[in-house]
């Protein structure tokens, strides 16, 4: 069975409080389970990372709605596509704030992501690639979000 995937990254409004990332994802939580939509955030930086996953129209009315969302800006969808398996499993949204982290979980985190960019298929699973290269390069800082 195919599954729709998106990914984009955006950049945070200056000083996003943490009070409105909570409300994102317990909207998006209630939303995605309804929707069977599912799919992982990663906020680090200033920057979202994400990866949208279901049906394609589901998927694509959901990223019209968030596109103008007014917490965040520069919106660049980065890949989308069909993936020969649904990832993130359990219809909602995982989410990662680097800073309420341990350092070591970054670490973790960091070292998953090179093991996903190196096991996943680019053929079958392309924008699932792109999705892992891309909170590759915001967590290592590589600079990729400095130009935004």
């Amino acid at each position: 069975m195919k599954v729709y995937q998106l990914t984009y990254r955006s950049k945070a409004i200056p000083d996003l409080p943490l009070k409105e990332i909570q409300k994102i994802i317990e909207v998006a939580k209630d939303f995605n389970s309804t929707n069977e939509i599912s799919g992982c955030l990663i906020f680090d930086n200033g920057y979202f990372v994400q990866i949208l996953e279901g049906d394609e129209e589901k998927v694509t009315k959901l990223y019209s709605k968030i596109k103008i969302d007014r917490r965040h800006t520069q919106m660049e969808v980065l890949s989308k596509g069909w993936s020969s398996k649904r990832v993130f499993n359990d219809w909602g949204m995982g989410y990662l704030e680097m800073k309420e982290l341990k350092i070591g979980k970054k670490e973790d985190l960091v070292q998953n992501a090179m093991n996903e960019l190196t096991n996943i298929s680019v053929k079958n699973d392309f924008t699932l690639k792109v999705f892992w290269y891309n909170v590759h390069a915001l967590l290592t800082e590589t600079k990729f979000y400095k130009t935004l």
